[in-house]
């Protein structure tokens, strides 16, 4: 079993580069600045897998790229290389100050795994000869390109046992331009490549490629990699079959909106609902979706470590049940998630773990399928049917709620008779002890005016036909008539943000727990 499978880490260490007075230049050219920067950052951050401060240009810097160094940006390349080649590692400055910081890691942190991080050779390439020009040549000149990846192959082996010989335990491989080629080019310019600088090193390996990866996940792992970190902007539900039990899934918290820009509360947040859903995976790794920024709060780093690491420990006893739990409300099994359900309140789970680990898990993996047209609306029904059997001998032991007035009315507008979404909405909403007016399906704008001037604060609008936008419209537009402030939250197979918008609604959830926290931040604010 990977050593990978359970732990909790943010990638990279950039925002170490704030525990020092010198700036990213100084921090780049010296092994003592650097190692006490990331010394500062890990005796803060009780990481589970410990990087080295690095940047993207410093194997095309060995290539010959020029490269420009500011106090408080990240390295980048001034001028491609002329002729690129390699170079020896140990004979490159800014290389042996990797190796160095990374010896430092091994000694003051002793039996904690540590990355050897490279870049992979396609994205070593475009930093060496200009990305543009190298992704029109894949199409134009596949020979040229090929001669000069061979190169860029060597340079990053090299770099790589640098790194590992210093005491890296874990080959980090980063190639974000790779998502850029087509598919079908995809294994050709970038996967063999890879696979060629994984084999023979004798340690685990774990792969990044920034973006929406779903069209080349197979060939990522026919790469023969132990890990893949997936970027995040991807759902983990709609891969996570496509990755074998023996390969990590590492991901995938946004490191911006979120950990950067979020605060440490909703960061903790964030992190127990992304624990809460993979953490049934025996091969899921927590971690973020990218490298965070070096203005990240150490703070918000130290909550999500504290939070993902609180909410695993709680699932692994229930591990096996939760994840056939989830899997019997998937496959649209009602009997046997029944049984299930039963057995695991039996054997003392909590009741709110239950229904978001396992439950709600199967039906937020089959949305996430549904919108990426993995799945199709029957295998939808059979799911709701089947979490909604675990869901009502479930329900009781869930508590009784908030007894105050509803806080949220919910329909599906006129015209429109669909109830799956809403329906759902409306169950996370009441778990989460917010009271909910159901107004049903097909309701006039009229009924939604009403609810409010009893008093509901915010009003729901599920919108699935294109047409039911035109509803939504003679909602938001009644409302401004009367001069009523309520706050107006749409959502369903018709909305997007953007429509949401224009419309002039104040929010929009993409799906049911998106929802409920739509509906959390409002009552916040009131």
């Amino acid at each position: 079993m990977s050593r990978l499978f359970g732990t909790v880490f943010p990638i990279n260490a950039l925002p170490a580069a704030r525990l020092v007075r010198e700036g990213i230049d100084a921090l780049s050219h010296s092994a003592a600045v650097k190692l006490e920067a990331v010394r500062r950052y890990y005796e803060r951050l009780d990481a589970d897998l410990l990087f080295c401060f690095s940047d993207i240009v410093i194997q095309a810097e060995a290539m010959g790229a020029a490269i420009a160094f500011g106090g408080d940006t990240m390295p980048a390349v001034r001028r491609p290389a002329s002729r690129p080649e390699p170079a020896p590692a140990d004979a490159q400055p800014r290389m042996r100050v990797n190796a160095g910081v990374i010896a430092g890691l091994t000694r003051l942190f002793p039996g904690r795994p540590v990355a050897a991080m490279v870049y992979g050779p396609f994205t070593v390439a475009g930093q060496a000869a200009g990305e543009q020009q190298l992704l029109r040549a894949v199409v134009e000149k596949p020979a040229e390109v090929h001669a000069l990846l061979a190169k860029t192959l060597v340079g990053a082996g090299d770099y790589a046992d640098l790194l590992l010989s210093a005491g890296g335990s874990l080959l980090w491989i980063s190639d974000p331009l790779a998502s850029l080629l087509p598919p079908k080019l995809f294994t050709e310019f970038s996967g063999d490549y890879l696979a060629r600088l994984i084999a023979g090193r004798g340690v685990e390996s774990a792969l990044h490629i920034c973006g929406d990866t779903t069209g080349i996940v197979r060939a990522m792992v026919d790469t023969g990699v132990d890990g893949i970190s997936f970027d995040q902007c991807m759902d983990l539900t709609t891969i996570e079959d496509a990755v074998p039990e023996t390969v990590a899934i590492i991901g995938n918290l946004d490191p911006v909106e979120i950990l950067e820009l979020a605060s440490p509360d909703q960061v903790a947040e964030e992190t127990v609902d992304l624990s809460t859903v993979m953490g049934v995976k025996t091969n899921f790794c927590l971690s973020s979706g990218c490298a965070p920024p070096p203005s990240v709060p150490l703070a918000n780093l130290a909550r999500f470590i504290e939070a993902g690491r609180r909410t695993l420990a709680a699932i692994q006893p229930f591990r096996e049940e939760l994840a056939e739990a989830a899997a019997n409300v998937h496959d649209g099994r009602r009997q046997e998630t029944a049984e299930g359900v039963m057995r695991l309140l039996a054997g003392g789970i909590d009741p709110m773990l239950l229904l978001h680990a396992g439950l709600m898990r199967a039906i937020r993996k089959g949305s996430a399928r549904y919108e990426a047209r993995f799945c199709h609306l029957p295998e939808i029904l059979l799911m709701v049917d089947a979490f909604y059997d675990g869901y009502r001998l479930l329900r009781p032991h869930l508590g009784p709620g908030d007894q105050a007035g509803p806080q949220l009315a919910l329909g599906t507008v006129k015209g429109d008779i669909h109830e799956i979404g809403k329906d759902l909405v409306k169950i996370l909403v009441e778990t989460g002890g917010v009271r909910v007016l159901d107004l049903g399906v097909d309701v006039e704008p009229e009924r939604f005016l009403a609810a409010h001037l009893e008093g509901i604060p915010l009003i729901g609008l599920s919108a699935f036909n294109t047409s039911s936008r035109r509803q939504v419209a003679k909602v938001v537009d009644l409302f401004r008539q009367k001069g009523c402030e309520a706050v107006i939250l749409a959502g369903g197979a018709a909305m997007n943000r953007q429509v949401a918008v224009d419309l002039g609604c104040q929010g929009y959830a993409r799906d049911a727990v998106a929802a409920v926290k739509l509906v959390r931040t409002w009552l916040g604010r009131r």
